[in-house]
């Protein structure tokens, strides 16, 4: 008797403990969601885990992650590598992703500016008003000046421009200077260090707001309006920044988080952080297709040449040995040499 029950004490105990270890709730599964952010890490985390916080909440069985990159080519090779449940980029980093990675296309980002809500983008391309430029068709090798090489609402929306009216920009532009921002592009046209430049629409807008540039003192090249968009804007309007979903990404997962977005409250502290205004189901985007061909004859050019790269790195220490035991031979060669030379005179 004296050992059954300190038996029968320790095994209720253990029973007690493995009950109250069901109990305990599983740990959150981790969804990992990419994006790109030109402002740093630190400001893409302020601007976006309010957001993932919000999926959090609603899809409890998950803790969502955002992952902020400055460098959109390690996006996109991490995109490539799988790292990612969900990925939020520019369309023209979308559609090469979509080709090489599967990504589909799962939300549009809705943008707000003032009482009007909208999903589109738009680019200013402008000179000063005395310039002879009175249209893209008069491009010819005109340097050129705009934000930053992978600035969709600028430089992105440029090349498509001048694809779309028959234009190339390798031939249309004889220069193109990537100044940085929206302040310096507008000081390099206006005092004619260059004779057109672009920003995206947005920008344009608030400078004249500002009073920083007079609508005398400037042309808008190829000047469009259309209802329901706030700004004038050069060309065409292309659409807004997609959410999309990898293709190994659970069905069940890939649907709340969609329906959780599209529920997104007005007035939510994500919206405030992120500076947008919702989301809807995804655009096409068919019209940013052109900077495909672009985009992946640039990646298969820096894949060969990091793989080059690559084998030289590798192989630096064994070409360093073979040139100097090369020039060692070839010493002892003009060595050997010499004297036979000396012996026939």
């Amino acid at each position: 008797m004296s050992h059954t029950l300190p038996r029968f004490a320790h095994t209720t105990a253990l029973l007690l403990v493995a009950g109250l270890l069901c109990l305990q709730p599983a740990q959150a599964a981790l969804v990992k969601i990419g994006v790109f952010s030109p402002e740093g890490f630190a400001t893409g985390m302020q601007r976006w885990q309010p957001s993932a916080d919000y999926l959090g909440q609603q899809i409890p069985a998950h803790r969502f992650q955002m992952l902020p990159y400055q460098d959109l080519g390690e996006l996109e090779d991490d995109t490539r590598r799988g790292k990612f449940d969900f990925v939020l980029t520019h369309p023209a980093s979308f559609v090469q992703l979509e080709q090489q990675a599967g990504l589909i296309r799962l939300l549009t980002r809705r943008h707000r500016d003032g009482a009007l809500q909208h999903t589109s983008a738009a680019v200013v391309i402008f000179t000063r008003a005395d310039n002879r430029i009175q249209g893209l068709a008069d491009f010819a090798r005109t340097p050129f000046v705009t934000t930053r090489a992978q600035d969709y609402s600028s430089w992105q929306l440029v090349q498509l421009e001048l694809e779309r009216l028959g234009q190339d920009p390798d031939h249309a532009l004889s220069e193109v200077t990537f100044a940085g921002d929206s302040e310096a592009v507008l000081d390099g046209v206006m005092s004619g260090d260059y004779p057109a430049g672009a920003m995206a629409a947005r920008d344009f807008d608030r400078f004249l707001r500002q009073g920083r540039i007079s609508p005398q003192a400037v042309q808008i090249l190829e000047a469009s309006e259309t209802p329901g968009f706030p700004f004038r804007f050069s060309g065409r309007l292309y659409p807004q920044w997609p959410l999309g979903v990898l293709p190994d990404t659970p069905a069940e997962l890939r649907q709340a988080v969609e329906q959780s977005l599209l529920a997104l409250p007005e007035g939510h502290v994500a919206l405030e952080a992120g500076h947008y205004a919702g989301w809807q189901p995804a655009d096409n985007y068919h019209a940013v297709r052109p900077l495909l061909s672009k985009s992946l004859s640039r990646h298969v050019v820096e894949r060969q040449l990091s793989v080059a790269n690559l084998w030289l790195e590798q192989h630096r220490q064994t070409l360093l040995i073979t040139l100097v035991f090369t020039l060692l031979a070839w010493l002892l060669i003009r060595l050997f040499a010499h004297p036979r030379k000396l012996a026939r005179s």
